[in-house]
């Protein structure tokens, strides 16, 4: 088929942006000693090409294989994405799953290629880390690859490596997000009242991201009133918001899938004044960071002020977390990245350079019997230019009543 169908739409990067990447990939396979790496984890794919598809199932076999030495790359898909294949204008060569419900010619289909394309007993990386497939058909695909004679090693990390710094277009695309997390939030807080219910401001901000130009987030909205207002990583109900209470929400705004993080904390009315003091002194947290933190320290330097200034503030006892996370492509069902502010499962500390986006967060619990409910917090984006670390929000960070 034709893959170079008419496109009448903006693209999100111009062609050399996706090169650059692809380069960059294929001097991090060529320094690990490997040939190629098979990538599967939808992100990843956005990434290197563009492609957005949303029904990566758990038995889709997707992917593109990059090679070490040779700029070209090969998708691998079904026929019923041709349409999609054939309007995503960085991929060039596709070979077909003719049978697209049978996972097994899948695998026989790609090992074939690798085969014939002289990886038959080369180093393949997987990406065993994703979201899809399942853990069962990337075994299925690992043995393929072994009965050739390939070797067979976990390229799960590769890019999450490359992607942590940002370039200029990807920060660009950021910024808008973050004008459109502002809208959304400020829209939803001018829409407070008693008797809303929560999945009335689910939908408002939907709408205003959507209108915006925005698309999708990755996470469900997090939305939660008086009982519910601490209950973390909780959807929207249909639970009516009452006079006194406080009103949580946290969301992320994207644009050409590049995620920025905003949470904020309301009051439907005038609050117990200890939730407004609380959220008041955390707000300095934010300050405190910018302040203290330098280009070129670790990732950890923002855990390690921002762990001090609440304790030095007194918050400790009511934290239920104090951290951040890196943020950029996502795709359904996680927008976190690899690289946390206190490092995670063997992932390395990297150090703050310009182009690093990460979130941070103060949460709070509180089980004491304040009046209005059970928990507040915020959450900002941090991206960090020449000058040091900027708040990409320009909302207050301290209890709003409305």
């Amino acid at each position: 088929m034709d893959l170079g169908a008419p496109i009448d739409w903006p693209q999100a990067f111009p062609p050399q942006e996706y090169a650059e990447r692809r380069r960059a990939l294929r001097r991090a396979l060529a320094g690990a000693g490997c040939d190629a790496l098979y990538v599967t984890t939808p992100a990843h794919l956005i990434y290197l090409t563009g492609y957005d598809m949303v029904w990566h199932h758990l038995r889709c076999l997707t992917g593109v294989l990059v090679r070490a030495d040779a700029e070209e790359t090969l998708f691998f898909d079904g026929r019923s994405h041709a349409t999609l294949i054939a309007t995503t204008p960085e991929i060039r060569e596709v070979v077909w799953f003719e049978n697209e419900d049978d996972e097994r010619e899948a695998v026989r289909t790609l090992v074939e290629a690798c085969a014939a394309r002289g990886l038959g007993r080369g180093r393949i990386a997987l990406e065993r880390w994703g979201y899809a497939p399942h853990a069962t058909l990337m075994e299925r695909l690992a043995q393929g690859l072994r009965g050739t004679g390939a070797e067979v090693c976990d390229g799960s990390h590769f890019l999450e490596e490359i992607r942590l710094v940002k370039t200029p277009r990807e920060i660009a695309h950021m910024r808008r997000a973050a004008r459109i997390a502002d809208e959304a939030m400020a829209a939803a807080r001018d829409a407070l009242r008693p008797g809303i219910r929560e999945s009335e401001l689910d939908a408002i901000l939907m709408e205003r991201m959507l209108r915006a130009g925005g698309g999708a987030p990755a996470i469900r909205n997090m939305i939660g009133s008086g009982p519910r207002s601490g209950t973390h990583h909780g959807p929207a109900t249909e639970r009516e918001v009452r006079a006194g209470e406080l009103v949580f929400i946290d969301f992320c705004a994207c644009v050409h899938r590049y995620h920025v993080n905003l949470n904020r904390t309301f009051s439907l009315g005038p609050a117990d004044p200890r939730w407004s003091e609380l959220m008041e002194r955390a707000a300095g947290c934010v300050d405190a960071i910018r302040a203290a933190v330098r280009l070129g320290e670790p990732l950890s330097r923002l855990q390690e002020v921002a762990d001090a200034y609440v304790d030095a503030a007194g918050l400790r006892p009511h934290v239920w977390w104090i951290g951040g996370y890196a943020l950029g492509i996502a795709t359904p069902p996680d927008w976190c990245g690899r690289h946390w502010l206190a490092p995670l499962h063997g992932a390395p500390d990297r150090s703050l350079e310009p182009g690093v986006v990460v979130n941070f967060e103060n949460q709070f619990d509180v089980r004491a019997g304040w009046s209005g409910g059970n928990g507040a917090a915020y959450i900002e984006t941090l991206l960090v230019t020449p000058d040091g670390i900027e708040v990409l929000s320009e909302l207050p960070r301290s209890l709003v009543a409305v």
